[in-house]
C-alpha cells in the first residue's frame, strides 16, 4: 500500500524533474517559480540551478568541439615536434660548417703566418747578400718587387710635397710683389720703381710657370709610382 509520504515524495520529485526540464528549454521566469514551489524548492537553491544550467549550457557549446580540438592539436603537436626537430638538425648543421670554417680559416691564418716569416728570413738573407737572386721564390722575388715601387711611391711623394711647398713659395713671392706694386707711393720715381718692380715680378712669373710645370711632372710621376702598388 502506498502511503502519503511516499506520494508526497513522488510529487515532489516530479515536480523537480519537470522544473529542470523547464529550465534547460527556458521556460519563462513565472512558470519556473511555479514550479520551483511545487517541487518545495528554495528560491535561492533555485536561482542557483538555473545559473549552473546557464553555465552547463556553454560548457555543452564548447564541449561539443572536444573531438575536432583534440584532432587539430594533436596535429599542430605533430607539426611542432617535426618542425622543431627540424630547426634544431638545421643549427646541428649549421654550427658544425661554422665550426669546421672557423678551424680551416684558423689553420690558413697559420700557414700564412708561417709562410710569411720564412719568406721574411729569406728576405733578410738576400738583402745581407748570402743569397743569390736566382735562388729566390716567386713569391719573394714579387715582395721585393713591391718593396722597391713602395720605395719608389714613397720617394715621388717625397718630391712632390717638395715640389708643392717650392710651388706655393714662388706663388706667394708673386702675390707679395703684386702687392708691392699696388702700392707704390705716387712720386717722381714712381715710374722707375714701377718698372723695376715689374721686372722683379715678370721673373716671380716665370719661376711660378716652372714651378706648376715641374709640380704636374711630379704628380705624373707619383700617379705612375702608386699604380705599380
Amino acid at each position: 500500500m502506498t502511503t502519503l509520504s511516499q506520494i508526497a515524495r513522488e510529487k515532489k520529485q516530479h515536480a523537480r524533474a519537470a522544473f529542470i526540464d523547464a529550465v534547460w528549454s527556458d521556460e519563462a521566469p513565472d512558470h519556473l517559480a511555479a514550479l520551483a514551489r511545487e517541487a518545495e524548492m528554495d528560491l535561492a537553491d533555485a536561482d542557483s540551478l538555473i545559473a549552473r544550467v546557464a553555465e552547463a549550457k556553454g560548457d555543452i557549446q564548447v564541449a561539443s568541439d572536444v573531438l575536432r580540438l583534440r584532432r587539430v592539436a594533436s596535429k599542430a603537436k605533430a607539426h611542432s615536434d617535426a618542425t622543431h626537430a627540424q630547426a634544431e638538425a638545421a643549427i646541428e648543421k649549421l654550427e658544425s660548417e661554422a665550426e669546421a670554417a672557423a678551424q680551416e680559416a684558423d689553420s690558413a691564418r697559420r700557414e700564412l703566418s708561417t709562410a710569411e716569416s720564412a719568406a721574411q728570413r729569406v728576405l733578410a738573407m738576400y738583402d745581407e747578400g748570402f743569397l743569390p737572386a736566382l735562388r729566390l721564390p716567386n713569391d719573394v722575388v714579387a715582395m721585393i718587387e713591391r718593396r722597391e715601387q713602395e720605395d719608389k711611391a714613397t720617394k715621388a711623394h717625397a718630391a712632390m710635397i717638395a715640389v708643392i711647398n717650392e710651388r706655393n713659395r714662388v706663388r706667394d713671392d708673386v702675390e707679395r710683389i703684386e702687392r708691392r706694386l699696388w702700392k707704390l707711393p705716387l712720386s717722381r720715381e714712381r715710374k722707375e720703381q714701377e718698372a723695376l718692380v715689374r721686372e722683379e715680378l715678370e721673373r716671380a712669373k716665370a719661376a711660378l710657370t716652372a714651378a706648376e710645370a715641374r709640380l704636374a711632372d711630379a704628380e705624373r710621376a707619383h700617379a705612375t709610382a702608386r699604380k705599380g702598388l
